[in-house]
């Protein structure tokens, strides 16, 4: 038994110690510095008061509203319902916020309420939930990593059931504690081994984000993955879906919008140095070439670029795949003229 002991002593005991001061590293030390939506993912340590830091400048309180059952978006009396993922549930950081201080009256669908924006827009109009007695326009929000997919997979046969399980990227439902985790540590280590990690990083020609790091750009996987431009038979859906929605939102008396937010990627993809990724990433250019420059639809890139050029940094977050209040209050002022626009010309 001695002798088993002490083998025991110089084997598996220092193979355990190992594994214990790992764990106790990751989730003592790196969990809580993991900030963000992609620090959370890929255990990526950030500047600590980076977040506090940008926070601090945006607006301050949450001037909408959200809607927590299908069943209540019939009791509103809004100017404008947003129908969104992710980006539509930040918060008083949120593009609504800026729509609300331009003086528009605004409700939200909290995101638990469906999967895909798009189907559950269409499910919305279906069912007669809303009309024009109680909003004015419908923005359709979708972020452009899965317009494509969400566009190829709707379906007027399909039902956006509530209460389906939510997408990881949703930032109003992501948690980062340090409870210790094995799965976690394992994570860590294939990540520092280039084993699928869900967090690429570039570097940019210039200082882009107020951090230690101004100069790297930190994306998510599937903003390259997810495909960099539509093919013809997507093309011709998003005609038909969009063509379809707006219709049927015409006959209840109310105007539907599309709204892309632009991804990470795509908006920093022309100042990356020796980009790895030498195409174009070309999605809302092909949308614009289906749909055309109308107002029913705005693609957010086309006005955040203008902010890169001029050197505005922090129009994305450093840490994470959303915006920051410098992007949602452009997007939010953006919104709020053509949606004033529309209310005005219906007077």
């Amino acid at each position: 038994m001695k002798k088993f002991l002490i083998k025991l002593s110089y084997t598996v005991l220092p193979v355990f110690l190992i594994l214990f001061g790992l764990e106790a590293y990751v989730s003592l030390h790196v969990v809580p510095r993991a900030t963000g939506d992609l620090g959370n993912l890929a255990l990526i340590e950030f500047e600590e008061e980076y977040e506090e830091r940008i926070f601090s400048r945006g607006m301050k309180e949450k001037t909408y509203f959200d809607v927590n059952a299908t069943e209540d978006l019939k009791d509103i009396h809004v100017n404008v319902l947003t129908v969104g993922d992710s980006f539509s549930q930040l918060g008083e950081f949120g593009y609504q916020n800026y729509m609300s201080a331009e003086g528009l009256t605004v409700a939200n669908t909290k995101r638990n309420l469906y999967d895909s924006p798009i189907q559950y827009a269409y499910n919305l109009l279906d069912w007669g939930v809303v009309d024009s007695t109680n909003i004015d326009v419908m923005v359709v929000e979708v972020g452009e990593r899965d317009f494509p997919i969400r566009i190829n997979n709707f379906s007027v046969d399909k039902i956006e059931k509530p209460d389906v399980e939510i997408s990881t990227d949703d930032v109003d439902e992501e948690t980062n504690t340090n409870k210790w985790s094995l799965l976690r540590t394992r994570d860590y280590v294939m990540y520092r081994l280039g084993v699928r990690c869900p967090v690429y990083s570039a570097t940019l020609s210039r200082d882009f984000f107020e951090c230690d790091k101004p100069r790297t750009l930190y994306f998510y996987y599937a903003d390259i993955l997810n495909g960099i431009y539509i093919d013809d038979a997507v093309k011709h859906k998003i005609k038909e879906v969009f063509d379809m929605l707006t219709q049927m939102a015409h006959e209840r008396g109310f105007v539907l919008m599309f709204m892309l937010p632009v991804d990470k990627y795509d908006l920093y993809q022309d100042f990356i140095v020796d980009n790895p990724y030498p195409h174009p990433k070309q999605i809302n250019e092909d949308v614009m070439d289906v749909l055309g420059d109308i107002p029913e639809v705005m693609l957010s890139k086309y006005y955040l670029q203008p902010l890169l050029e001029k050197g505005e940094k922090d129009v994305f977050l450093f840490n994470n795949s959303h915006w920051s209040y410098k992007a949602a209050e452009v997007v939010g002022k953006e919104l709020s003229r053509r949606v004033i626009s529309i209310i005005n010309d219906d007077k």
